[in-house]
């Protein structure tokens, strides 16, 4: 990988071009994109340890963290399965008009404008 190519990976300030392509259109990536399926997700979150039968390993609220959400497709699918569980979810995601559009669907859910290299700062800073 060139040096050029490699500065032009994602950092604070900056998103591959591939990417901003690729996801230039938060309503079309909405049509375009399938819904995940209830049942993977609960399956993926159950073995993570965030359903009812897996709780007795944690104590307290605990926060997952969803990089790359988009238009909040998966983070919608997430808060139907895990709703009643004492779960916060912080969504992220580079792109500014995936999180206009994420804003409109989920206005409740905290998101924060970042790439993943970046998550850090904005998280400690939310603290």
């Amino acid at each position: 990988m060139s040096e050029e190519d490699k500065r032009s990976l994602n950092t604070a300030h900056n998103v591959h071009e591939c990417a901003r392509k690729g996801f230039g259109s938060a309503s079309s990536y909405e049509i375009a994109r399938p819904n995940y399926p209830v049942d993977a997700v609960k399956f993926f979150l159950q073995n993570l340890g965030f359903l009812d039968e897996s709780k007795a390993s944690r104590s307290g609220r605990v926060r997952i963290l969803e990089l790359g959400s988009g238009t909040g497709k998966f983070t919608r699918i997430m808060l139907e399965v895990l709703k009643g569980e004492d779960v916060e979810i912080i969504a992220s995601d580079p792109l500014e008009n995936m999180c206009e559009h994420f804003k409109r669907v989920l206005p409740e859910t905290e998101l924060i404008q970042c790439t993943a290299e970046n998550i850090g700062k904005p998280l400690s800073e939310s603290q």
